[in-house]
């Protein structure tokens, strides 16, 4: 069969074929996902099981789509494609998924509900910002922040015991609950490590308002 030629052409050892699909698959969609990560001994399973049912899926199309005769050079590409190109789509797709929260709502209309892959409610708040936003920050000390969280602001991701988040322009907030640029001359970001967070309230930004926040 056309799927045993292209295995049988294949130089790099099988074994390692059979985790890169999942490897990259991961690695795609952890550019979508904020949080912990496993390391990749820790991955080993998740790695090849995704790899297993990535096979099972395109290996029979390729099978009815290869000439039976294919040449070499047709069955190295053919192998680049289904080994790299087709794991980052999947990768993309199952990013996508997440941060869409996709599945989940298809599948809680049947009464199904999933747990989050999103470890916190940080990482699922601000994976899933889509625009810039208006935020009022409440510290731990009783002091209140209003900010602009625009391209140049930042929220950690990765280690759950370290999150901190950068606002790139903050305001003061007069007698008339009016927000004031705390420096109408340039930017006045500040950095606010998590211990000293208290609650973040988030508002949509318009374009307008945007454009404005940042000259």
């Amino acid at each position: 069969m056309a799927v045993s030629h292209l295995m049988a052409s294949l130089d790099a050892p099988y074994l390692i074929g059979l985790f890169i699909p999942g490897l990259i698959a991961l690695f795609i969609r952890s550019q979508f996902v904020t949080g912990w990560r496993l390391s990749h001994r820790d991955n080993i399973l998740p790695y090849l099981t995704i790899s297993i049912v990535y096979y099972s899926l395109v290996l029979p199309l390729v099978d009815l789509a290869l000439p039976e005769k294919a040449g070499h050079v047709t069955l190295v590409w053919v192998w680049f494609f289904v080994v790299f190109i087709g794991p980052v789509a999947l990768g993309l797709l199952l990013g996508l998924n997440i941060q869409k929260d996709l599945c989940r709502r298809v599948l809680r209309k049947f009464g199904l509900n999933l747990a989050h892959v999103m470890p916190t409610a940080w990482d699922w708040r601000f994976s899933t910002l889509a625009s810039e936003q208006w935020v009022f920050v409440n510290l731990t000390d009783g002091t209140c922040l209003a900010g602009f969280l625009g391209p140049n602001s930042f929220a950690s991701s990765g280690d759950m015991g370290e999150r901190d988040i950068y606002i790139q322009e903050t305001y003061d907030i007069d007698k008339d609950d009016n927000w004031v640029p705390h420096n109408p001359h340039g930017e006045s970001g500040v950095l606010i490590s998590s211990g000293n967070i208290k609650t973040i309230e988030f508002w949509p930004c318009n374009p307008q308002e945007s454009a404005n926040a940042q000259e």
